[in-house]
C-alpha cells in the first residue's frame, strides 16, 4: 500500500479501486468473504484516499460548493469520499456529511450551506423510495442546486 502512494499514484488513479470495491461487495453477497474481510477492504481504500488527500493543493480559494451524503440507512461511503477528494483537487469546497444521514438533517444542511451541487450516494435497492423523498425535498427548496446521485444501485439501473 505504501508503494502505491510512494510510486506517484494520484487521487485520479485511486478511482480504479471502484471496480475492486464492487467486486468485494459481490463476493460478500455470495458469501465468498466475511463482513470482516469487506470492512478491511473498505478501511484500506479509505486509508489510501486519506493519504492521497494530502497531495491536493488547497492554496487557491474554492470556486464552488458541494455537499455530499448517503441517504438514511446507507452505510457505504467510500464513493462519496472519492468524489470529495476529486472535487477538492479541482478547488471545490466540499462538505462530506458521510453515511446514514436522515432527510431532515440533509435538507437543513443544504439550506444552510447552499451548495451548487448536492451529491447523494445509494447502493441498496430497498432504499430507492427514500432516495425519491430526498430528491423531492431538494426540488422543493427555494433555490435549485444540481443533484447528483451515484452508487452501486444507480450503476445497475
Amino acid at each position: 500500500m505504501g508503494s502505491y502512494i510512494e510510486n506517484g499514484s494520484s487521487l485520479v488513479d485511486t478511482y480504479r479501486l471502484i471496480s475492486t470495491m464492487y467486486q468485494i461487495g459481490q463476493w460478500w453477497q455470495e458469501n465468498k468473504i466475511s463482513v470482516a474481510d469487506e470492512h478491511l477492504a473498505t478501511a484500506t481504500c479509505d486509508y489510501i484516499i486519506a493519504r492521497l488527500q494530502f497531495t491536493v493543493n488547497k492554496e487557491k480559494l474554492p470556486s464552488k460548493r458541494a455537499l455530499l451524503f448517503c441517504v438514511e440507512g446507507e452505510g457505504h461511503y467510500i464513493g462519496l469520499k472519492m468524489l470529495a477528494s476529486l472535487l477538492e483537487k479541482y478547488k471545490w469546497e466540499v462538505g462530506n456529511l458521510g453515511a446514514n444521514l436522515p432527510l431532515s438533517y440533509a435538507i437543513n444542511s443544504i439550506e444552510k450551506r447552499r451548495p451548487e451541487v448536492v451529491g447523494i450516494s445509494i447502493s441498496q435497492v430497498h432504499l430507492l423510495p427514500s432516495l425519491k423523498q430526498y430528491i423531492n425535498e431538494i426540488e422543493s427548496l427555494t433555490y435549485s442546486p444540481t443533484a447528483l446521485v451515484g452508487g452501486e444501485v444507480i450503476a445497475t439501473l
